[in-house]
């Protein structure tokens, strides 16, 4: 009998599983076969398996990358983000204020439009 680890990535989440696989020949068809039982998955910083949870239990180790852990950026960068983040906001408040101002002078374009149409209709 031959045991090995085996490493199953799952295309759809890219999470990846970790089996115990085991070789041993079937006595009956006389061809070999494996038997696989699931270890656990495996975290994507440390390459640590992380064992699966007790039957029926529903608190599992958490992996270490979390939606919390973002990573280390160097000073310079996380001061350039935070300055585009500035100008970003500040542009959508100016955004904001020339749609105000673009909506005021469509209903004066409007009222100029009914004011010559009625002048069109008098002088005709």
């Amino acid at each position: 009998m031959m045991v090995s680890t085996v490493y199953q990535t799952n295309k759809k989440t890219g999470v990846v599983h970790a089996y115990s696989s085991e070789s041993y020949r079937d006595p009956v068809t006389k061809k070999p076969r494996t038997r696989r039982t699931y270890l656990g998955r495996v975290d994507p910083v440390t390459k640590m398996i992380v064992p699966k949870a007790a039957p029926g239990s529903r608190n599992r180790t958490k992996l270490s990358v979390t939606q919390s852990d973002e990573l280390k950026l160097p000073p310079e960068i996380s001061g350039l983000i935070a300055e585009q983040t500035k100008a970003i906001s500040e542009m959508r408040e100016e955004l904001d204020l020339l749609k105000a101002k673009n909506r005021e002078m469509a209903v004066l374009v409007k009222k100029l439009n009914e004011v010559s149409e009625k002048m069109l209709k008098v002088l005709d």
